[in-house]
């Protein structure tokens, strides 16, 4: 532990973070971020949040950032449960196993395009039915966010607006249930990380992809193979995160600051996470401009997919049941508040 202690100081120090200057800080959390540095995560959400816990603390409680990623994706809460760090962001595809009511996002047609849209209700629909089912052993939670729901791209001349042209053609999908539904849709389907995507996009391997929104095509460089974009009303899967610290290091923390931290966290998280997201999603789409077509899926169309996603919604609901929650009662709730809130 000393010898990582040590690296972690030096990473710090890179990142520009005095040492010095926070000595007399009463605790000193430090939070990994797996993104690349440059990436909105790190430097406007996980960077605003850092502010505004050593603000409401009154610098009682200091927020290091590394220069760099300390684990990979997958690795990120069993590092927080060893101590590796103090806190860090999991995707929960990677802890499905572990956090069903984080994975209400994941159910088809229930999100929106939204992501704070999204994450609010994910926070409200978690804190109402989920809270006290323990299901983030060794941490403790400080937020969920979720990502903007993904749509059908098509990189042939024929956007993708029937079933037939779906099953027609060969997708990308990401792995879980966006590609399990296609697959069942009867589409041939090529499952794989988002980052290795780009490659069989750019060799011709499918003709279209869905799993991922308008902001990281155009970061994973996909948008200039892409034709058109199909919108579902109610989307087939938005992404979810879960934000979290060492149950250890939380519970060394005075509950005044606590109380302060948990203040900036929860809700408000999860409207300054969706926010942002959002914000580059819109801008994405408006990038998209003129070069891209943008349909509307037709209503005969989405209903088709949304009765082929039925036994995946069950799915869910049976398992939320399984951990002692009314799991219909919560996806309602979930489907409701994004009605709400406004979500598209």
């Amino acid at each position: 532990m000393l010898n990582i202690r040590i690296i972690l100081g030096a990473l710090v120090a890179a990142s520009g973070i005095g040492l010095a200057a926070t000595a007399s800080a009463e605790t000193r959390l430090l939070f990994n971020c797996f993104w690349p540095p440059q990436h909105f995560m790190c430097r406007e959400i996980l960077g605003s949040w850092k502010e505004s816990v050593e603000q409401v603390t009154e610098g009682r409680v200091v927020i290091d950032l590394p220069a760099q990623s300390l684990a990979p994706p997958p690795e990120q809460m069993n590092s927080v449960r060893s101590g590796i760090f103090d806190g860090s962001i999991q995707a929960n595809i990677f802890i499905a196993n572990e956090v069903t009511g984080a994975e209400v996002t994941f159910v088809p047609f229930a999100s929106s395009l939204n992501a704070e849209v999204n994450s609010i209700a994910l926070w409200r629909t978690y804190q109402k039915f989920f809270a006290d089912v323990g299901e983030y052993e060794g941490v403790h939670l400080l937020g969920l966010f979720s990502t903007p729901g993904v749509d059908l791209y098509s990189l042939s001349s024929e956007p993708i607006n029937s079933l037939d042209a779906a099953i027609s053609r060969k997708l990308w999908a990401l792995p879980g249930n966006v590609a399990d539904l296609m697959k069942t849709a009867g589409a041939p389907v090529v499952a794989g990380p988002a980052v290795q995507m780009t490659e069989i996009i750019q060799r011709g391997v499918v003709d279209g992809y869905v799993g991922i929104g308008a902001a990281d095509s155009i970061a994973l460089n996909t948008a200039p193979y892409v034709s058109s974009v199909t919108r579902t009303e109610r989307k087939i899967n938005a992404g979810s995160f879960s934000f979290f610290v060492n149950e250890r290091s939380w519970n060394e923390i005075p509950p005044e600051d606590q109380q302060a931290i948990m203040s900036v966290s929860g809700e408000t998280f999860a409207r300054l996470a969706g926010g942002v997201w959002a914000k580059y999603e819109n801008a994405a789409w408006e990038k998209f401009g003129g070069a891209i077509e943008i349909v509307d899926a037709s209503p005969a169309f989405e209903a088709e997919l949304a009765d082929i996603a039925t036994p995946f919604v069950a799915a869910w609901v049976q398992e939320a049941n399984a951990r002692g929650v009314d799991g219909q009662a919560a996806l309602d709730f979930y489907r409701h508040q994004i009605e709400t809130l406004g979500g598209r």
